[in-house]
């Protein structure tokens, strides 16, 4: 389950064509972001989230907008959009279609986890960067918030009745632009980029609806991505569905068989058949997460510990010394020691 977190090539698509659109010439600062720039052919391999932020970065810098980011999400060019947008724009309404992008992005973006909570008056949908702390994403951050903005304003029709945007950088030199545009207010140094909106807004349909292609482009890439692995696919599916889930909505059975749009009974039927259970899959996500903690972020043991769920630090060193052989500062030590920190 220990993955380098990584974007789809479709974001270096995305970059060249703001700087296109602009007359700037990307090769340069795609050279200095050592990313190959392939004139006339499609991106293929997935880059680590550290490398594109750097790009968006320097693009900023070079064409002098601070607001880049806003700005590349705001003219989105969908001629070049994945599988996955175009399916979510398939869907039939605003509760289908993100459900459709949190379900599928997680194994086109491993650098992104996403969210959604849909049961309270104001409906939230989250974007949350796997980045070491230290790392620049204020562009990144804020293509991710105005890219959905947009994708769902030209799906409905409608704008995005929010009541407010949250991001977690702490850079505010945005903030007037990101209200304007957003008609919202804006906070920073948040746990997660998040869009808060009217629950009502889940039920608007989508003009750019079509249920052929939805059921066309869903089968295939349910049917991909869970063939990719054949051994152990359905428990990754499951995995990544738990380690999704938010300290405030603890995973369980019927939870994630929802996400699935399956029922209980059929999840564990289909984790007994890779021989598995609930539980298993359940340890299995709060190990990779408890590694990724440790060794990509500055969280003490006792953030770590509320994060995964555990009311104890004690009871969490205990679980991952079971899972790893080692305790959780040891690991954290080792893996500095590894990479010469």
């Amino acid at each position: 389950m220990d993955f380098e977190p990584t974007l789809s090539p479709r974001f270096v698509a995305y970059v060249r064509d703001y700087l296109l659109d602009r007359e700037v010439d990307p090769d340069p600062i795609f050279c200095r972001c050592g990313v190959p720039l392939k004139q006339g052919e499609e991106y293929d391999t997935p880059l680590p989230v550290a490398q594109v932020a750097s790009l968006l970065e320097e693009a900023a810098t070079v064409t002098d907008n601070p607001g880049m980011g806003l700005s590349m999400g705001q003219d989105y060019h969908y001629e070049t959009s994945s599988l996955l947008i175009l399916a979510m724009l398939a869907a039939p309404s605003v509760k289908d279609g993100i459900r459709c992008l949190h379900r599928y992005d997680q194994y086109i973006d491993t650098g992104i986890e996403t969210s959604f909570n849909f049961e309270n008056p104001q409906a939230e949908f989250g974007a949350r960067l796997l980045v070491d702390d230290d790392l620049q994403v204020d562009q990144l951050n804020e293509y991710l918030m105005s890219f959905t903005t947009q994708i769902l304003l030209t799906a409905t029709r409608k704008p995005v009745p929010l009541s407010a945007v949250h991001f977690s950088h702490t850079n505010t030199q945005n903030r007037q632009r990101l209200e304007q545009v957003f008609a919202a207010p804006v906070s920073y140094g948040q746990s997660t980029n998040k869009l808060l909106f009217d629950r009502a807004y889940l039920q608007e349909r989508f003009f750019s609806s079509n249920q052929l292609l939805y059921e066309i482009l869903t089968n295939a890439m349910r049917t991909y991505f869970v063939t990719v692995n054949r051994d152990n696919g359905f428990l990754d599916v499951v995995c990544r569905e738990i380690i999704s889930c938010s300290r405030d909505e603890p995973p369980s059975t019927e939870k994630i068989a929802e996400r699935l749009a399956m029922s209980p009974r059929t999840l564990r039927r289909r984790l007994a058949e890779e021989g598995h259970n609930f539980q298993t899959a359940k340890n299995l996500a709060r190990e990779s997460r408890a590694r990724y903690f440790l060794s990509r972020t500055s969280l003490s043991l006792s953030e770590i510990a509320f994060e995964l769920g555990f009311s104890e630090l004690s009871a969490f060193s205990r679980a991952f010394r079971n899972w790893v052989g080692e305790p959780p500062q040891q690991y954290r030590d080792n893996f500095k020691h590894l990479i010469g920190a």
